[in-house]
């Protein structure tokens, strides 16, 4: 039996914390459970998925969906979309079976890139591989740009077929993945039956869903959006971020979310240069969540803190820092 593979490359990157990623979980887990009771996509669909954050990995190979088992997403800086492309490609090359003269192979792969943001490698040599060397490509590209934050432009370099999706909530990710379900399991009927090429009815797309038809950048020239800042509680061994976006009206950035995370080690988090954004243009902060202290400062060793008194002790170093030194501040952001 010719297989359809399917390689899910996934998103994972801090900017995905919330209800981002709880609807990127609950969503993988209904489109697992819906085409395991399809016995068209049991026949023919193999699934694999591939997450990236400041590094990809394989979540699980190539694999038959009653062997699928839905891995537990978690948030890590960085978007290494380059490596995730490359490291699909080499997934492709070493599972999928080609045709001979001797075999039919499978067929054509289809690709499904999630992502909310822009890539923070060099990605030249995955458009390579996956489009410019190879004739013909040896994959279907369906690249689907969440949130106000994504590169369009960057995405359409890669594939003719760009999808977005604005608003990034739990309901939301639902529908877009009882579609993209749909789609598939459609799209192994059709291959099945020799009555159609495999790929997505993108008609009957989601209402939330619209295809982006002309090359344009959601990225807007000068000042970002939204900032992420990685902190760790002075109080415990919490860490948390707090999401802030730019305000037309105050012209200074809005605190949003605050979230507790694992806190990383150093090396996590080494080998990121993003310009600090100036204590000055936020607007306010959030408490941390941890202990409920009320401000944010930052070491001389990098780490920023929450503090509620006129001293605090980084958690990091051990350095105590006057609260009232140094007037503005140059907080170093998280990649996001």
């Amino acid at each position: 039996m010719r297989r359809l593979p399917v390689y899910l490359l996934l998103d994972c990157s801090e900017s995905m914390i919330g209800e981002a990623l709880k609807g990127l979980q609950a969503g993988l887990e209904m489109m697992f459970r819906s085409l395991r009771v399809d016995p068209h996509a049991l026949d023919v669909v193999w699934l694999s998925c591939i997450t990236f954050d400041k590094e990809a990995r394989v979540a699980f190979p190539l694999c038959e969906l009653t062997e699928v088992q839905p891995p537990t997403l978690r948030v890590r800086p960085g978007t290494a979309l380059g490596a995730a492309l490359n490291l699909c490609a080499d997934r492709i090359e070493a599972e999928v079976v080609k045709t001979t003269h001797h075999q039919k192979g499978d067929w054509r792969p289809l690709i499904i890139l999630l992502t909310d943001g822009q890539p923070t490698d060099n990605w030249d040599s995955a458009l390579q591989r996956l489009d410019h060397e190879v004739s013909p490509k040896p994959a279907k590209i369906y690249a689907i740009g969440c949130g106000d934050d994504v590169d369009c432009y960057g995405l359409q370099a890669l594939t003719d077929t760009v999808l977005h999706m604005r608003e990034m909530t739990e309901d939301r990710f639902k529908r877009l993945f009882t579609w993209l379900t749909a789609s598939v399991t459609e799209g192994s009927r059709s291959l099945q039956a020799e009555s159609g090429p495999g790929g997505f009815d993108l008609e009957e797309l989601p209402q939330e869903v619209v295809k982006v038809e002309h090359r344009y950048s959601q990225v807007r020239p000068g000042r970002q959006s939204q900032v992420l800042l990685f902190a760790k509680c002075c109080k415990t061994p919490g860490a948390y971020l707090t999401r802030f976006r730019w305000n037309e009206e105050s012209l200074k950035y809005a605190p949003v979310a605050v979230y507790p995370v694992e806190a990383d080690t150093d090396e996590a988090r080494s080998g990121f240069e993003l310009p600090p954004v100036n204590s000055e243009e936020l607007a306010d902060v959030l408490p941390c969540p941890h202990c409920e202290n009320p401000g944010i400062l930052q070491c001389d060793c990098g780490v920023i803190m929450c503090f509620a008194d006129v001293a605090a002790k980084c958690p990091h170093c051990g350095a105590v820092i006057d609260a009232f030194e140094g007037g503005k501040l140059d907080l170093g952001q998280s990649l996001g």
